[in-house]
């Protein structure tokens, strides 16, 4: 992650940052900081340049560019109060610059303000759920760099059915994020094809000098469009399920895909169909419904959600139970 690196670096130096200094701090090459000098500025941020009294070119941040963002009072509060939550990216470069940005909002509206946060912060309620990357800092750096400069990576990853880790070529095209979890997108030079790996599996990542070119018509909210979550298939197919009772006013009010539309079915029951490329990940929304939802397309799908229902009824009522199975049944 070498440009807020870079910017950061440049901020913190005042004026006083050299290619040189900047190129030897990050590890790269002056020709790789003067690349990234004129992207920032591509992007419109601004970076001016000034020429010291021996010659050398020193650099530094307008301020103009972070002081022309400026905030009423009330969205700097409503900042404070709904800010998204960042958990996934904490002990990392993006996570500690998010926490500092919200130090120094809350700080700037005051104590008062700040004991308002402290009594209502017990009514409002975030899904804990995201993971810890802390111990991963270094791998999110070499697949983000990996990303900004289209970069060959090298990936040590351990599968869910793996024992031991694969080290695999691969391009990273872009990062994607779901339930607070981490996940890389890119072509494997193993497997000649577009795949996502997941960062919690990922043990080492180093990237390479070697270039590779990202697909011009690559787009990552394309490349999801007919996903339930992240696992991403080849042929469309269409899934429609039947959602009955409460679960059926709840299908309604929660799009699972782009693609999703909703009419009425019998006795009051509802169908959903969606257009998805995997039916991998929806199956198990499937079952948490149990028996208020069933799936009347594809007839390959129905099969394999009503196999684990047969699974499940059979792992309720075989008739051994185990010793330690009687032994927990006498306690209760």
């Amino acid at each position: 992650m070498r440009h807020p690196r870079l910017l950061r670096l440049i901020t913190l130096g005042r004026g006083n940052e050299t290619i040189e200094t900047l190129a030897e701090t990050l590890g790269v090459s002056e020709k790789t900081i003067r690349r990234d000098l004129a992207g920032l500025r591509q992007l419109g941020i601004t970076i001016e340049e000034h020429l010291g009294h021996n010659g050398r070119k020193t650099y530094s941040l307008s301020r103009d560019s972070i002081e022309q963002v400026r905030f009423t009072y009330d969205e700097a509060f409503s900042l404070m109060l709904c800010r998204p939550g960042t958990g996934e990216f904490d002990g990392t470069l993006i996570g500690d610059a998010s926490k500092s940005a919200f130090e120094k909002i809350r700080l700037a509206l005051g104590a008062n303000q700040d004991d308002y946060f402290q009594r209502i912060s017990p009514w409002l309620h975030r899904s804990p759920g995201y993971g810890d990357y802390a111990e991963q800092r270094d791998v999110i750096d070499a697949i983000t760099l990996g990303v900004e400069d289209c970069k060959a990576t090298f990936i040590a990853y351990r599968s869910a059915r793996s024992t031991e880790p694969v080290t695999y070529d691969i391009h990273p095209y872009g990062l994607a994020e779901h339930n607070g979890a981490l996940y890389v997108v890119g072509h494997s030079c193993h497997h000649d094809e577009i795949r996502t790996w997941k960062i919690d599996r990922m043990e080492t990542a180093e990237v390479t000098e070697f270039p590779f070119i990202r697909p011009a018509n690559f787009n990552l909210s394309e490349h999801f469009k007919g996903a339930f979550a992240v696992i991403v298939g080849s042929e469309p197919v269409t899934v429609r399920i039947r959602f009955r009772g409460s679960a059926a006013r709840y299908a309604v009010e929660r799009k699972i895909n782009t693609s999703q539309t909703a009419t009425p079915g019998p006795g009051g029951s509802v169908d959903i169909t969606v257009t998805l490329t995997s039916t991998i990940e929806i199956k198990s929304y499937i079952l948490s419904f149990g028996s208020s939802a069933e799936v009347i397309e594809p007839e390959s799908l129905r099969t394999e959600v009503a196999e684990e229902f047969q699974q499940a009824i059979a792992n309720y009522t075989r008739e051994s139970l185990s010793p330690l199975d009687n032994t927990v049944s006498k306690r209760e």
